[in-house]
């Protein structure tokens, strides 16, 4: 504990000093024999002294006073933060520190020179490109391998022909990067040189990369044979390239019929080898790409896989475009004894959309396992065959709710092979369950006809059928549905009157209003948060007036509702000063939802920057979210002012990632 206490007590010593320097700074602000000293702190060993003066320099002076000072601190050897400190200065002044930098660049300096060149690339511009050009001769490799990465990040076109000149001089570690830049730069005229390039081994690597930038489908012929590469990095970067081909549009049938004309019988060898893969850059690929082959061989190695959850979708996806070309392997593996294998082959199966497994899939409807019955379902309300819904509608009564929900699904695919009224009948059925999933197929077709039948299920003796009701005229919505959802506020279930609540925000209409707002004095705390959530949509006097009155309710879930719907009226000076008002609440989850509501409004520093020093770690992340959005200077300093004692890592990544560090 003696411990844990010295250690507060440090650090708020070491940040009063730092607090200290740091004000010095800013009184020298302005001030012409402030200048020297504001530089001299760009040298500090504290990261927030050199920020503050990094601001107080950009806010208090004229560029042309400093500009050369700045490029002088590149010099220093020993001081990596001094350094760093003048390169985000520079880059921060942008084409007004331009000129300077091109004549500063004549230095016999390598270091500086490369300084100079990365300065120039982040600020970008026409301006920076003859300089550019000249450094990409320059005797230093380093200075030369940058300008080259500058030239990319441009995606200056007019710059190509001096890139292919660099590739052409043989060196490596400036003609890798080169090749690199043509794919940035986009410019498709070099397609045929990058093809070019392919065949030499030194620069394959960034050629592929290059060519996946564009990702023109009759390159793929050039591509695919270094699947054959004895080097495994080039193997595995011909797969993610191959890979991007897919994702950028490609299709299937094209990559398929290309490995395949390409590397005929080895094909499958050759891909099935790498979904054992360690990196997953390198087996996700393979996994694609196996399955575009279409051979049913692969099958087998693939459901191996999809035990893994990180590849499932991946394998699924694959066993998808399988059965599009072999669907007659895959009913056998409905018979797999593995149930997460057989639920997988009867997923892919419901997913193909074929009538010709729509026998396969009636017949599963009977089987034991739910998860199956469920995919089937849905598989046979996909292919869309009249005669399954007759063998469907059995399904809404069966025990399972995850089977239910399937034979909705299906039977709102099957909708135009069903008849309202017969289905309106349904709705008086003495079986609950077939009441209820009735009333959410209406919701799901809209069926304007089943209105006034939905609203006499609003009285239902079964709760499960009033909730379904009352949700599916929410779904359906016209005019006589507010009739109804009025209704269902009375009900004695406090989850039925939530959604009802919830579902007749309707702006505008007074009545509505009124009704939510008595929903606001319930006795069950969901309705109030409903109700307090539905206020939202209305702009209005009366509805803040209600919403503030709910910041006092004895429900905290309730009162942060309130407090989300009172951000909406940010434009209101009362709704700002209620909110405020609940700031050093005692509750962390009032507070936290407090200070978080204060990002929609504005001139909040003040307010929220005590919580930066609150004992609870995300009272004091929530103050950082919302400093952060509001991008004021004033926010950031109130965020440097913390960095260095701020102790939590969550909340500490949170700050880098608002000052950008």
């Amino acid at each position: 504990m003696g411990g844990k206490v010295l250690r507060e007590v440090t650090k708020q010593t070491k940040n009063k000093e730092i607090e200290s320097r740091r004000q010095k700074i800013l009184i020298m602000k302005n001030r012409p024999d402030g200048l020297n000293y504001i530089l001299d702190s760009f040298k500090d060993e504290n990261w927030r002294i050199r920020k503050t003066a990094l601001s107080a320099l950009l806010e208090g002076f004229s560029p042309d006073s400093y500009i050369k000072d700045l490029i002088g601190l590149l010099y220093i050897e020993d001081n990596a933060g001094a350094r760093n400190t003048a390169i985000e200065a520079l880059i921060m002044l942008g084409k007004k520190a331009v000129p300077q930098l091109i004549e500063a660049f004549e230095s016999e300096n390598h270091d500086v020179r490369k300084f100079i060149i990365d300065v120039l690339g982040f600020i970008g511009g026409k301006e920076v490109l003859p300089l550019l050009l000249r450094a990409i001769k320059d005797e230093d490799v380093n200075v030369r391998a940058s300008a080259v990465e500058c030239l990319g990040r441009l995606r200056e076109a007019s710059v190509t022909g001096s890139l292919i000149d660099i590739i052409e001089t043989g060196e490596v570690w400036t003609a890798y990067p080169a090749v690199d830049a043509l794919g940035q730069i986009g410019d498709r005229t070099v397609i045929p040189y990058l093809l070019k390039v392919l065949k030499n081994s030194l620069l394959t690597e960034p050629a592929l990369k290059a060519l996946s930038e564009f990702s023109e489908p009759e390159t793929l012929k050039e591509i695919i044979p270094f699947l054959r590469d004895q080097k495994r990095s080039i193997v595995e970067e011909t797969l993610r390239t191959i890979e991007k081909f897919y994702q950028a549009g490609a299709s299937e049938e094209f990559i398929s019929g290309q490995l395949h004309n390409i590397l005929g019988d080895n094909a499958f060898d050759i891909l099935v080898r790498h979904i054992n893969h360690k990196n997953r850059e390198v087996k996700g690929p393979a996994i694609v790409l196996l399955g575009l082959l279409c051979d049913y061989r692969a099958i087998k190695p693939l459901l191996e896989l999809s035990e893994d959850e990180f590849f499932r979708d991946a394998v699924k996806r694959s066993l998808v475009f399988i059965g599009k070309c072999e669907p007659d392997h895959l009913t056998p593996l409905v018979k797999t004894e593995i149930p997460e294998r057989r639920r997988l082959i009867v997923e892919v199966i419901s997913e193909l959309q074929n009538p010709a497994f729509y026998d396969t899939l009636i017949q599963l409807l009977m089987d034991q396992d739910g998860h199956v019955i469920a995919y089937a379902a849905r598989g046979l309300g996909r292919i869309g065959d009249r005669r399954a819904a007759e063998e469907i509608f059995p399904l809404l009564t069966h025990p399972y709710p995850d089977i239910q929900e399937a034979a909705v699904a299906a039977l709102t695919e099957l909708r135009k092979f069903i008849s309202i009224t017969e289905l309106i009948d349904k709705l008086n059925s003495p079986n609950v369950l077939l009441r209820k999933n009735t009333a959410l197929i209406f919701g799901n077709i809209h069926a304007m006809e089943s209105i006034e039948a939905l609203g006499f299920a609003v009285k239902d003796e079964s709760e499960e059928v009033r909730m379904a009701a009352v949700k599916a005229i929410s779904m359906i919505g016209t005019e006589n549905a507010k009739r109804y959802l009025r209704m269902a506020l009375t009900d004695e279930s406090s989850e039925i009157r939530a959604i009802a609540t919830e579902n007749l925000s309707l702006p505008g209409d007074l009545d509505t209003l009124n009704s939510i707002i008595v929903m606001t004095r319930d006795p069950d705390a969901s309705v109030r948060a409903s109700a307090a959530r539905a206020l939202s949509g209305y702009k209005d006097e009366l509805s803040l007036k209600t919403l503030i009155g709910l910041l006092e309710d004895s429900n905290g879930f309730v009162v942060t509702q309130a407090i989300e719907s009172i951000s909406h009226f940010n434009d209101r000076k009362e709704a700002r000063d209620s909110l405020i008002k609940l700031l050093p609440s005692n509750d962390s989850e009032i507070r936290r939802t407090a200070i978080l509501s204060m990002s929609l409004f504005s001139d909040v520093e003040e307010e929220v920057e005590p919580h930066l020093f609150s004992k609870d770690w995300a009272t004091r992340l929530a103050a950082v979210q919302v400093l952060s959005k509001t991008g004021t200077q004033k926010s950031r300093v109130c965020l440097e002012g913390i960095y260095d004692i701020e102790d939590d890592p969550t909340v500490r990544k949170a700050i880098e990632v608002a000052l950008g560090v």
